[in-house]
């Protein structure tokens, strides 16, 4: 079998966005129901064999039109993943288009470090 660094750390990222207490976690943008967050593919920096860096883009996807009750939702939203200290670096408001709609979101960069 495979060794699955990747993967791991990718699941163990998901797994801990799963435990925040009123934020609902998907990671396939085909089954989101807003509000939400959606876990993406991350970028990967190998520093040896057995351990990596993994930057992580999450994004946390709002419901609404982009007013400022939308915002509100969705820096609470990024306040549930800051209090959870898991290596959030950076949040850049944007928009997202997921099966043709387009929502208000947040961008978060998340960095973790993985080894076996």
């Amino acid at each position: 079998m495979p060794d699955t660094l990747f993967k791991t750390g990718y699941d163990q990222l998901v797994a801990k966005l799963q435990t925040i207490t009123g934020l609902t976690v998907f990671n396939d943008p085909r089954n989101i129901n807003v509000p939400c967050c959606i876990v993406e593919a991350p970028t990967i920096f190998v520093e040896t064999n057995v351990v990596a860096d993994m930057q992580f883009r999450v994004i946390i996807v709002g419901m609404g039109t982009g007013d400022n009750r939308t915002l509100d939702q969705l820096l609470d939203l990024a306040d549930l993943i800051r209090e959870a200290k898991i290596g959030l670096t950076e949040a850049r408001p944007t928009t997202v288009d997921y099966g043709g709609a387009a929502y208000p979101a947040y961008e978060l960069t998340i960095n973790t470090k993985v080894s076996p």
